[in-house]
């Protein structure tokens, strides 16, 4: 595997008196853009955290977003923040997607010789999808795991998208719509979860797993600014989800809502579909009360 380091920036920020956060990006081969964006503190971390992008985004977006992965960094929690095969337009819940993501979770753990640390996983919107279909996947399971968002049950999201584009027409208005039906519709099978099952085979293998998942419901402002209703709304796939875990016998799953917190800050815009939806104080808290379980 041909390793390079393109780009290395260092981010100094107060935490106590010295502690420093450094941000770099490697690519496990320079002919694609398949590697990852590190988050560090200058300390030897006691766990790290696989985050994963919303379709559409990069790590730098990420950075941009939020401050979870520093927030987390300064209280060391390395964060390693993935590019899959196909950069920002990448299903990650893809078999080939998770496959390419083995791959780059085999570089994180040798480089920074963390195979023996206990690790969590997450991500935003189709990241989640993508970090859900990891912990199911993998025999070493996170010690904690967590949505923000994010669309789970494929065949709803299929149904949903189709029923904007016929009824509503979207597809004029953006593309993406089109994109993503006709490109979801040949990896429909890897969803990571499936309302219909009723014997929550995909989800069996998280029973002792520590999740969440986030969202902001917002219904009347997805009806009058997006003209979406709830069924194309991610919190049926979250509710259901969340729900067949307990029926299936993990009781440390829970559903976190919020109200009027989700905004871009980039454009400073209300937006319920955003990583600010989620409280980065109590998060940590959560992260370091599973760490010590």
């Amino acid at each position: 595997m041909n390793l390079k380091i393109l780009s290395l920036g260092i981010v100094t920020l107060l935490c106590g008196c010295s502690q420093k956060v450094v941000v770099d990006h490697v690519l496990l081969n320079p002919d694609s853009p398949v590697g990852y964006t590190s988050v560090r503190s200058n300390s030897q971390p006691k766990a790290y955290m696989l985050l994963f992008p919303g379709f559409g985004e990069m790590s730098s977006d990420v950075l941009e977003a939020t401050n979870l992965p520093e927030t987390m960094a300064k209280n060391d929690i390395a964060v390693f923040i993935p590019t899959l095969q196909n950069g920002a337009e990448t299903y990650g819940f893809s078999n080939e997607s998770q496959d390419c993501l083995n791959d780059i979770v085999a570089d994180i753990r040798k480089r920074y010789d963390i195979a023996n640390l206990p690790y969590c996983v997450g991500g935003f919107s189709m990241g989640g999808a993508t970090a859900i279909r990891y912990a199911e996947l993998t025999d070493s399971k996170p010690f904690a795991l967590f949505a923000i968002d994010s669309p789970l049950d494929y065949d709803r999201f299929l149904f949903a998208t189709k029923r904007d584009i016929e009824a509503y027409h979207k597809d004029t208005e953006d593309g993406i719509y089109a994109k993503l039906h006709s490109d979801i519709e040949e990896i429909k099978a890897c969803s990571p979860y499936q309302i219909a099952d009723s014997t929550h085979s995909a989800i069996r293998s998280l029973r002792d797993v520590p999740v969440r998942y986030y969202i902001e419901p917002a219904e009347d402002w997805w009806l009058n600014n997006r003209r979406t209703d709830a069924l194309g709304l991610n919190i049926l796939d979250g509710t259901c989800f969340i729900n067949d875990l307990r029926l299936i016998g993990n009781d440390n799953v829970e559903l976190i809502l919020s109200h009027n917190k989700g905004y871009r800050r980039a454009t400073k815009q209300k937006h319920p579909h955003s990583w600010t939806i989620v409280d980065n104080k109590n998060f940590l808290n959560w992260i370091n009360n599973n760490l010590v379980r």
